[in-house]
């Protein structure tokens, strides 16, 4: 079926943090988060999703942590439509959105914090083996200090 390059950049400095991943279609978005969220430094312990271009908040989909539609019915989406990470596939998102090269998504960690990361569309290769796990394929920059040491005098 196909496999799907992103390069992941952190919103505040996209320059120097990015990452390249590739995910096969028929993995989950959650299996991408998971990825992408240990190749820059994040944990798992926050609610998150992705969304449409780089609206974050204002998307007309987003795509949530499993497990978070079911705890919050009212949700914190503004309009529009929600799916389960857990159950959508990337290639599932990529015809939903009619994701193209050069296409992008968002992706916020962690609703108080809100860790900003968007994700550029770089290539789809319809000759990839669609299971592929998603991997890092190519990096720049440090990982983020989810939790930075309290500074001195404290």
């Amino acid at each position: 079926m196909a496999t799907y390059r992103f390069r992941v950049k952190y919103e505040h400095d996209p320059r120097s943090l990015w990452r390249d991943i590739i995910v096969g279609a028929d993995r989950t978005l959650d299996e991408f988060q998971s990825v992408l969220n240990c190749a820059v430094g994040l944990n798992q312990d926050h609610l998150w999703f992705f969304g449409t271009d780089q609206d974050y908040w204002d998307s007309d989909v987003q795509y949530k942590r499993p497990g978070e539609i079911e705890q919050s019915p009212d949700g914190m989406l503004r309009g529009g439509e929600e799916y389960d990470a857990g159950e959508t596939t990337v290639g599932q998102m990529a015809r939903q959105l009619d994701l193209d090269e050069r296409d992008r998504i968002c992706y916020l960690f962690d609703y108080g914090d809100e860790w900003r990361f968007y994700a550029i569309l770089k290539e789809i290769n319809e000759g990839g083996t669609s299971d592929t796990e998603p991997e890092v394929a190519k990096e720049k920059g440090e990982p983020v200090e989810q939790y930075p040491p309290p500074s001195e005098g404290w």
